[in-house]
């Protein structure tokens, strides 16, 4: 479904489509955008490993690096050169984390030591990482993550052949239910209505959370079961 055709459906159901309108063309795609997004936040984030969002340059004597803005959870993260594992830490786990090399114990955070990085500290500022150890060698971390999409439609500039194609084209109808709820909490007299703005907030909601159980359904390994005779 491509964002013209997702706002002739808006403009149908809000009973918008002779002009002027009610909401803007403009408004209008503001609030697809932002259905986009919710969607794919409410649900859990899209699944990736391979854009560019998932690679962090590990520079040599810095050990702070910038994340994509993108990025809701990281899941893993590995080094380029060798492929080794690089241990996903939160800030608020830190108080549990202690590196005892050569007999000296030492909070992770504050750890200076230069070599090949073991360690990602996530949490304490948004959209940046800590490495452990100091990077010595330039290399790269490569991380599994859920994101947001990496583009999305222009209310200002918007190209109506624009399709959502991070996310399956059966969700993007369900869209409208959350453009319908903006559209009527727009502060005007002609279309504020809390009734329907909470009822279609809702409805979007709801049908966010069937299907992110239907992914996590999809998601989730059949173990095999062995009976013994009787």
């Amino acid at each position: 479904m491509t964002a013209g055709e997702l706002l002739e459906q808006y403009r149908l159901d809000m009973v918008d489509t002779v002009t002027p309108h009610f909401w803007s063309d403009t408004e209008a795609y503001r609030y697809m955008a932002s259905a986009y997004n919710m969607f794919v936040r409410l649900t859990g984030g899209i699944a990736d490993f391979t854009s560019k969002a998932t690679q962090v340059d590990i520079v040599v004597g810095e050990n702070v690096a910038a994340l994509d803005k993108s990025i809701l959870r990281i899941m893993e993260a590995s080094r380029g050169s060798d492929t080794a594992k690089i241990e996903v830490i939160n800030q608020a786990n830190l108080t549990f984390q202690r590196d005892n090399d050569y007999g000296r114990i030492r909070q992770l955070y504050t750890d200076n030591t230069p070599g090949p990085v073991r360690y990602m500290i996530i949490g304490a500022e948004r959209n940046k990482v800590r490495w452990v150890q100091m990077p010595e060698v330039a290399d790269v971390a490569n991380l599994l993550i859920y994101r947001l999409p990496l583009n999305t439609i222009d209310p200002l500039d918007p190209d109506e052949s624009f399709d959502f194609s991070e996310v399956e084209e059966e969700h993007h109808t369900h869209f409208v239910l959350w453009m319908r709820y903006l559209g009527y909490m727009k502060a005007d007299a002609d279309t504020f209505d809390q009734g329907k703005a909470t009822l279609f907030k809702a409805q979007f909601e709801e049908y966010c959370n069937f299907t992110k159980a239907e992914w996590e359904r999809y998601k989730h390994k059949n173990r095999s079961v062995a009976y013994g005779g009787l």
